[in-house]
């Protein structure tokens, strides 16, 4: 028996109206362009979506051996360690409705989430999510006896993805039945409680819901205790800490200036309260380091004072908008 990664057709059903909704709201149609459903896509996103099409079309073509060596079996991870089978089972699917389900979810959300985090973390999130998906639900395959199974699927990597998503925007609406409006944290409790519903009354349903729940709970997890890769990244620890500093020699004022007030020992990191006044050369050059960072790691990797250097530039440069008026 094969074990999908999808859930039950009626809940399968009350979720397909979800597909609009958040497309359907004026920050997406804002940062589309062209007509393509790819169109827009962060690299990573697109990149798992392609991907999981092409894997899935090519599996008639693998043969039965094949085919069983690259999805998930309890038997084969613990007792014969196939341990690849806890990330190739995540890019297979049962079948064309399987597939479309978990990539729906994933263009739903994978695109903000990917923003956010930036093309690393994200793909760091997901890898992570479908490795320890397809673990739990093993372990608990092994705990019922069933050995003879097979998993396969994406849906433990993408509910973590919505799990965190759902964290950071939980009163967002989806339309359910493309008419109900529901808030993302209704519509993952609703998808977990139905989860738990079928482990505990109906484990051996055909539906893989260990690793539905091992997936949210990495996402809570996650997000909770902000397990980003970059923040244990060598580079990250040696990288100095960005300072906004004065240009120019600090002098203890015998009176108090009018102005900004400046720490007497030049390495000290300014206040949250102390407005840095810096050349606009040094201030830009300072902001492209800032830029290249929310490149490379999205903007919650940022340190307070590269946010401070965002604001500093955000007020300058609305200044210079309003001399023009």
């Amino acid at each position: 028996m094969v074990e999908g990664a999808a859930t039950a057709g009626s809940l399968r059903a009350m979720f397909a109206g979800a597909i609009m909704g958040i497309y359907d709201r004026e920050y997406y149609r804002g940062e589309t362009h062209g007509s393509g459903w790819l169109t827009g896509l962060a690299p990573a996103t697109k990149a798992i979506i392609v991907i999981n099409v092409i894997v899935f079309f090519l599996q008639p073509m693998l043969g039965h051996e094949l085919w069983s060596h690259l999805v998930a079996s309890s038997d084969d991870i613990f007792r014969h360690g196939y341990v690849w089978q806890l990330l190739t089972a995540t890019f297979m699917h049962e079948g064309i409705y399987h597939l479309l389900w978990n990539m729906v979810f994933l263009w739903m959300v994978g695109r903000e989430m990917e923003s956010f985090y930036g093309t690393r973390d994200f793909v760091a999130l997901y890898l992570s999510a479908a490795v320890l998906s397809t673990l739990g639900w093993a372990a608990f395959d092994t705990f019922l006896g069933h050995n003879g199974t097979s998993m396969l699927g994406a849906s433990g990597a993408i509910m973590a993805v919505v799990v965190v998503y759902a964290m950071y925007y939980p009163h967002r609406e989806i339309l359910l039945f493309f008419v109900l409006p529901v808030q993302m944290w209704l519509l993952v409790v609703i998808y977990l409680a139905h989860d738990a519903y079928q482990l505990i009354a109906q484990p051996s349903s055909g539906i893989a819901v260990a690793s539905h729940l091992t997936g949210a709970g990495f996402g809570y997890l996650f997000k909770h205790f902000d397990l980003r890769w970059s923040r244990f990244s060598w580079r990250r620890v040696t990288r100095p800490r960005l300072r906004l500093i004065s240009p120019e020699p600090r002098e203890k004022p015998t009176t108090r200036p009018a102005g900004p007030t400046w720490s007497p020992n030049p390495a000290t990191t300014l206040k949250p309260s102390t407005t840095a006044v810096l050349p606009e050369e040094l201030l830009d050059a300072k902001l492209d380091e800032v830029l290249a960072k929310i490149a490379r790691e999205g903007r919650a990797g940022l340190t307070e004072e590269e946010n401070r250097v965002l604001q500093e530039a955000s007020r300058r440069a609305r200044n210079r908008r309003s001399d023009r008026i």
